[in-house]
């Protein structure tokens, strides 16, 4: 969770950076991620002998191992306006419904990245995750299944109450679960809002049978796209910011716990 909010418009000077340890070494690390990336979100310099960082032109957050979170607002009349305008176009990248009247310009744009992933995520909750069949071997005190002679053999010649089967499982632990799981896990520890770290923890908790990803990246290619699965599209759209690198807006880095960066139209 944040515990300091450094907000500036793209172009700006980053202030409040005395020293050269803690969030300046913090933020020359992701201006070096920037700039081999391609991508100025934040961009290092030299004036009079001192190091200065100045915002670029992507817009976004960047969330740090500090407990500082940095936003990059588009150039606007105002912050009210800058936030709008940097949310709208989250929702229009991602899918989302976005409703200008209901819009609360003082909520930073993680908060509100997290709040959309948090709010779609209950929707889907509520209307019944998929669930898919899966083969499962385990050890029973009763017969489901088919039972694999063999290994009933090997595990239970003592055991004898016991028996060995193969069978299919109803399960939600599917593709487009164990990535909402894993996002889940990881906005919860940024956000500084009340109503989102509930509706992240009734998440979780309702997805607990289901397993943490080992690949991140094989489990788009998992994730099929029917009429089933369109309720889901925003939220794997989320999701592929957080982690698909193809996608172009997660920024990483040593210091970065999380960063989403990209350009304004």
């Amino acid at each position: 969770m944040y515990t300091r909010l450094i907000c500036v418009s793209a172009n700006d000077t980053i202030a409040e950076l005395p020293g050269e340890g803690g969030f300046p070494l913090m933020l020359g690390e992701l201006a070096e991620v920037c700039e081999a990336d391609g991508r100025r979100a934040v961009a290092a310099y030299e004036k009079d002998g001192r190091k200065l960082f100045a915002a670029g032109s992507y817009c976004g957050f960047a969330c740090f191992a500090d407990g500082t979170l940095l936003e990059i607002l588009p150039p606007a009349e105002d912050r009210a306006a800058a936030r709008k305008a940097l949310c709208a176009e989250f929702c229009r990248r991602c899918g989302a419904p976005f409703s200008p009247s209901s819009f609360d310009p003082d909520v930073n744009f993680m908060e509100f990245f997290i709040s959309v992933f948090a709010g779609e995520t209950v929707k889907i909750i509520k209307s019944g995750v998929l669930s898919t069949y899966t083969s499962r071997e385990e050890n029973m005190n009763t017969v489901h299944g088919t039972i694999l002679f063999n290994e009933n053999i090997r595990r239970n010649l003592v055991h004898r109450e016991r028996i060995y089967v193969r069978h299919d499982v109803f399960t939600p632990d599917r593709a487009e679960n164990r990535l909402i799981k894993a996002a889940a896990a990881q906005l919860i520890k940024l956000t500084a809002s009340s109503h989102s770290s509930h509706l992240l923890m009734e998440t979780l908790s309702y997805l607990d049978e289901v397993k943490a990803p080992l690949d991140l990246a094989a489990e788009f290619g998992k994730c099929i796209n029917t009429r089933n699965t369109k309720k889901y599209s925003v939220v794997l759209n989320i999701c592929r910011m957080l982690f698909d690198k193809n996608e172009g807006t997660a920024l990483t880095g040593k210091s970065v716990t999380c960063a989403q960066f990209f350009e304004m139209p």
